[in-house]
Formats: C-alpha cells, sequence, structure tokens
C-alpha cells in the first residue's frame, strides 16, 4: 500500500513527494514566468513529441520548432504550467533550467521548515 496527500492541486504520492523535495534543495531553482521551448515537431502528425535539449535527431521525420514545447508539468504535483491562465493552472513557477516547480509546492513543501510536519498538514489516505 502507498500514502498519498491531498495537496490542492491533486493527490500526490508521499514517496514522490519526499524524493522530490530532496532532490530539488540541491538544485538551483529560480522564480521565473513561464516560456516556451524549443520542441521536435514530428513531420507526420504536426505534434511536439519531444522537448528540444541539443539531442540529435532525424530531420526525415522531425523538425525544430523554436516554440514548440507549449507547457510543462511541476516536477512535484504535475500541475500544468503554461502561457494562457485560463488554459494553465499556473503562469509561473521555479525553474532550474530543464524542470519546473509550480509556485505552491516550491513555496509549501521545498521551503517548508519541516517537510514531514508540513506532510501531516495535509489529508493522508492509503491506497
Amino acid at each position: 500500500m502507498n500514502t498519498f496527500v491531498k495537496l490542492p492541486t491533486g493527490d500526490v504520492n508521499i514517496e514522490h513527494i519526499r524524493e522530490m523535495v530532496l532532490e530539488v534543495k540541491s538544485q538551483n531553482f529560480e522564480y521565473r514566468k513561464w516560456f516556451p521551448r524549443p520542441g521536435l515537431r514530428e513531420k507526420k502528425s504536426n505534434f511536439v513529441s519531444h522537448l528540444y535539449t541539443g539531442q540529435s535527431y532525424d530531420e526525415q521525420y522531425f523538425t525544430l520548432d523554436q516554440t514548440g514545447w507549449t507547457h510543462d508539468h511541476c516536477l512535484i504535483c504535475s500541475s500544468p504550467l503554461g502561457p494562457d491562465p485560463a488554459k494553465y493552472m499556473y503562469t509561473d513557477g521555479y525553474f532550474d533550467g530543464s524542470e519546473w516547480i509550480c509556485s505552491d509546492c516550491f513555496k509549501e513543501l521545498v521551503l517548508a521548515d519541516n517537510l514531514e510536519e508540513k506532510l501531516h498538514d495535509y489529508e493522508q489516505y492509503r491506497k
């Protein structure tokens, strides 16, 4: 059985929260307005399927779209971050050059003086 925590953004496995917060504390996250990044667009479907981070790709199957990556998800709670407040839960958050954390998870969990005490503030259940 796993323990889940009812965060305002949804239910998250408590072990996932602990692991991500520990990992994030060793990284350099900065507050930023969300912004689009380059993505690899599949020629066949016209769908951007991969974030472009400098990897090689086959130009027969993909094109590079400089603003093709249209949203991200919080590393902790998976809430979407994007440019439009009507479409995305967050339009800003904390970014380390690769991953995003929503402002709520960063302020409530990453910056918590005592993560375990903070986690006990939320309703928990086992599944």
